[in-house]
């Protein structure tokens, strides 16, 4: 039961990480992606969560890291804007005010 589990929560992160690259990276519907990113970053997260609760850490470790990914998620969603103009992500470094120009293409962002 427990490797099965295991092995369930490499699927799921397999699946995020391809579906992913095939929707972040590759696609060019940028309402899309904005729309999906706090979606997909949220359930990511969730399914990390998860593996922690899995590996049962002891409890004040469990809920410190807990608690940690509250503000880690919502600071990812924030930290990330995607370009208008080519569709690319744009992240800025250890989650400072967002960016406002595109770190490809050098033209403003909207949100």
């Amino acid at each position: 039961m427990q490797q099965e589990l295991l092995v369930t929560f490499a699927i799921v992160w397999l699946g995020l990480s391809v579906g992913s690259y095939m929707l972040f990276q590759r696609g060019s519907d940028v309402e899309r992606k904005r729309r999906l990113w706090p979606v997909y970053t949220i359930f990511s997260n969730v399914v990390i969560g998860a593996v922690i609760v899995y590996a049962q850490p002891p409890m004040q470790m469990m809920l410190g890291l807990l608690a940690f990914m509250v503000p880690l998620t919502w600071l990812t969603i924030r930290a990330t804007k995607f370009c208008t103009a080519c569709g690319r992500a744009t992240r800025v470094p250890f989650f400072m005010k967002p960016a406002e120009k595109c770190s490809h293409c050098q033209k403003p962002l909207s949100d």
